[in-house]
């Protein structure tokens, strides 16, 4: 896993990363078909009204690589739409005095050599961690004000030229500091393809967007059950219909009733609590037929800002913690 540091406008830490790779990787763009091409340029339009600040990363990205941005738009904009994309299991409990979130990333080994876990501090932007397979996107992150953000996919029943959730989660990171104004983010953009939300904030307020081109619904905690919980399916009666099944080789559903148990015998929750419901047998993937697996690993208490990652299969002892986020903050002061 790399673990680039990112800093200034949006524009100089695409030009930064951009360059870092060409001359120390020779960096190319990978060759894509021209479906995802037509489709990521239809995408890729959309962008400026979205989030411009995007635009001008991934300017400065494409001038690091000397290529086009629109060659890099298409790219980045078609990513997890017509491929194999992570099947995944995220958490986050309400505590009295704390919010832990819990998520682990579920995706093709060959995925590995492309992981990062980034500290990104764009200007006049809240500073995160951010984890994710590819370079300008985030698939989960924490920002400086304790937000969580994390998606997990859902094979949906309609694509659309849109916005992906790696740019989504990117614009919740760095403008959010509310559940409420991130599930807003959500809710009125066009989105490109189906995904579960996991969202928490360090007020206790946590929940899950259920995100469909079609529509939208949230499920949030209740005082009986002071957590919720994500796998890859849609589960509220609204959005069942935009669900096209298929992935319960995953064991979806499996993972779903296991975190559901995990979670209902627990009255509180800690780090420790976390990592062993991330590292148990059922939850954590290791799909040796179809070499797809947990990757990854994040828990946190979004109240502390402490994070712990584990980059590989999780189990209890192998977390590490992540220090850059309170690092940042410091030298910013």
């Amino acid at each position: 896993m790399y673990h680039p540091r990112l800093y200034g406008t949006h524009y100089e830490m695409g030009l930064k990363y951009g360059r870092l790779l060409y001359e120390k990787v020779n960096f190319r763009i990978p060759i894509i078909s021209e479906e995802k091409r037509t489709f990521g340029l239809a995408c890729y339009e959309q962008l400026p009204d979205f989030y411009p600040e995007l635009v001008k990363e991934i300017e400065g990205f494409a001038e690091g690589i000397q290529d086009r941005a629109e060659n890099l738009g298409a790219f980045l904009l078609s990513l997890g739409i017509f491929d194999t994309t992570g099947q995944c299991s995220v958490f986050a409990f309400r505590n009295k005095e704390s919010v832990v979130v819990g998520r682990n990333y579920d995706m093709l080994y060959d995925f590995k050599k492309f992981t990062e876990s980034s500290l990104v501090a764009p200007k006049d932007k809240f500073s995160y961690i951010g984890q994710s397979d590819v370079f300008i996107g985030r698939s989960d992150g924490i920002n400086e004000k304790g937000l969580f953000i994390a998606m997990s996919f859902v094979n949906g029943t309609k694509v659309q030229p849109g916005i992906g959730f790696h740019f989504i989660i990117k614009k919740v990171l760095e403008n959010c500091s509310t559940t409420r104004q991130a599930i807003e983010i959500i809710q009125t953009t066009e989105v490109s393809s189906a995904n579960n939300f996991i969202i928490a904030d360090t007020s206790g307020d946590i929940t899950v967007v259920e995100s469909a081109p079609q529509g939208s619904q949230v499920r949030s905690c209740t005082q009986s059950k002071p957590f919720v919980f994500a796998t890859n399916q849609f589960v509220t009666e609204e959005m069942k219909a935009f669900d096209n099944g298929g992935t319960e080789w995953s064991k979806s559903s499996a993972r779903y009733d296991e975190l559901e148990e995990q979670l209902s015998a627990l009255n509180q929750v800690d780090l420790t609590d976390a990592k062993k419901i991330l590292s148990n047998k059922c939850i954590c993937l290791r799909l040796r037929k179809e070499q797809f697996g947990t990757i990854w690993s994040i828990v946190a208490n979004l109240n502390a800002l402490e994070i712990e990652r584990a980059e590989s299969a999780p189990n209890i002892n192998n977390y590490q913690p992540e220090k850059r986020l309170h690092w940042w903050l410091k030298k910013r002061t």
